[in-house]
């Protein structure tokens, strides 16, 4: 019971904290981290143990809702146009921005090479927190369909964390076997990058295979979309418990709702339209609990210098969106859109920033610290920038 009031008090205090800074035309989720970090362990300390210990998982269901939703939202046809950019952005601006980092973290850390770059791909990975939700309220409200930006943005975001902590995991372990008098291989790891991304589109598909026919021949209408969403939680809980490295099933998530929007059109739209019912209130606790994994006051120390090295990487970043974009259709406005879109940090950096430090590795306080600070300062930037220049930069379709 204390379970329920608990969770019940925070989805009333962030709907009313969300309806606030809305009436400063600011986005919703901007109040929800500010309330959440205020409400969490760094401040007053009124969150219940019990949970702050299932947080987790149930940032990891609203995770798996938007995903789904994402997936439900891409047409074939969006796919075929958006394809080879998409891919591009999720390999060129996370690396780019790593390797920046690592490389500044040598000259104003102190930092070897290996220890940068793991501070470089905590920090890379886009946030699916905050990007997704915000491109798939530029779909319902037709902004940028005309070129499917938005598709575009939430397949290369989705592949763009792929990466990130793919090599963040690369050069961890790399640290750690050095310590240890270890050979660990580089290119194995890398290899294993493109792996990764094509077992988890395939797992996506297969897993839709299995069930489609479960989806169409089920009776009760209301139950499509939870055997669907049951379907995506099996598969999350299949990489998380499992440990399967070579398996991502947020892309697989991804995956799965396109093969739904474009293979069982019948039902796609109620799926889709039930899933958006449910995020209605996940959202509310994916936000706030993100707010209450960040540590503001640990940033103090390394303000100044950890402004001035994300201040040069999504300078960086920046250059690789457009780099990615170098070919497409866009026009100048609409790439710099893409820019604004791509800065924001939360998901992978509130999970990860604690990592290094917990397992030892030197300077993994001030890993933590600027890792923190990332997220404080791009999740506000990149959320109010796109809200603000949406309607500005991108075309939008008048039914």
């Amino acid at each position: 019971m204390t379970l329920v009031l608990s969770l019940l008090t925070i989805g009333i205090i962030a709907t009313y904290s969300g309806k606030i800074v809305e009436k400063f035309k600011l986005p919703a989720l901007i109040g929800m981290m500010i309330v959440g970090m205020i409400m969490g362990p760094s401040f007053l300390n009124i969150v219940p143990s019990n949970i702050l210990e299932i947080a987790p998982i149930i940032k990891d269901m609203a995770l798996v809702i938007v995903l789904f939703i994402g997936g439900l939202g891409i047409s074939l046809s969006q796919i075929k146009q958006i394809g080879r950019p998409a891919v591009l952005l999720s390999i060129i601006p996370a690396t780019l921005e790593g390797f920046t980092i690592a490389f500044l973290s040598m000259k104003f850390l102190g930092f070897t090479f290996v220890q940068g770059t793991i501070l470089g791909f905590i920090i890379a990975a886009v946030s699916p927190a905050v990007l997704i939700p915000s491109m798939i309220s530029l779909i319902e409200r037709k902004i940028g369909q005309d070129k499917a930006i938005p598709q575009m943005l939430l397949v290369g975001a989705s592949a763009d964390d792929t990466i990130a902590i793919t090599l963040f995991t690369t050069f961890l372990g790399i640290y750690m076997q050095n310590n240890s008098g270890q050979n660990i291989s580089f290119m194995k790891n890398l290899i294993s990058i493109p792996i990764t991304l094509v077992i988890s589109i395939l797992g996506g598909f297969i897993v839709f295979k299995l069930s489609k026919n479960v989806i169409e021949n089920i009776n009760k209408k209301y139950l499509k979309p939870i055997i669907a969403f049951i379907i995506c939680l099996a598969m999350r809980a299949v990489e998380k418990n499992l440990h399967i490295e070579i398996f991502n099933s947020l892309i697989a998530i991804m995956v799965y709702g396109f093969f739904i929007r474009n293979y069982i059109k019948e039902d796609a739209k109620y799926i889709l339209d039930s899933m958006n019912k449910v995020w209605k209130y996940g959202k509310l606790y994916l936000f706030t609990f993100v707010g209450m994994a960040i540590n503001p006051i640990l940033v103090g120390k390394y303000f100044f210098i950890g402004v001035m090295i994300l201040i040069c990487s999504l300078f960086i970043r920046s250059v690789g969106v457009m780099i990615s974009l170098v070919g497409t259709n866009l026009s100048k406005k609409e790439k710099i859109f893409c820019v604004i879109a791509y800065l924001p940090k939360a998901t992978v950096q509130s999970a990860k920033a604690s990592i290094p430090l917990q397992m030892g590795v030197l300077g993994g306080d001030i890993m933590q610290a600027i890792a923190i600070l990332s997220v404080l300062i791009t999740a506000p930037i990149g959320a109010i920038g796109i809200n603000l220049t949406c309607e500005k930069l991108l075309h939008t379709e008048i039914e």
